[in-house]
């Protein structure tokens, strides 16, 4: 048997398990730029998978909004990038 490349059997590797959501939350970039709807795929206690509803140009950090009024919010770093999905670290602070 011949095998091609770094194979792995697709375990989990993060720190904190990610369990599947769907959740509409919005994303607060600056106070001069409008709110960008984005979906909440997957989430952890450490991070989270986010689809944007447009593929935008996102900064490195940026606030996640879980409620309307913005009460519940999580400061964000983005880790990876692909399209329209992005993989985020939950942070304390901006």
């Amino acid at each position: 048997m011949v095998v091609i490349g770094n194979y792995r059997n697709h375990a989990e590797l993060r720190k904190k398990p990610r369990r599947q959501f769907h959740y509409n939350a919005q994303i607060l970039t600056d106070k001069e730029t409008p709110l960008l709807a984005c979906t909440i795929s997957d989430i952890s206690q450490t991070g989270a998978r986010l689809a944007l509803e447009r593929d935008e140009k996102l900064p490195d950090t940026f606030t996640l909004l879980l409620t309307a009024n913005g009460g519940a919010r999580r400061y964000c770093r983005v880790i990876w990038r692909d399209g329209g999905t992005v993989g985020v670290q939950f942070i304390e602070t901006r």
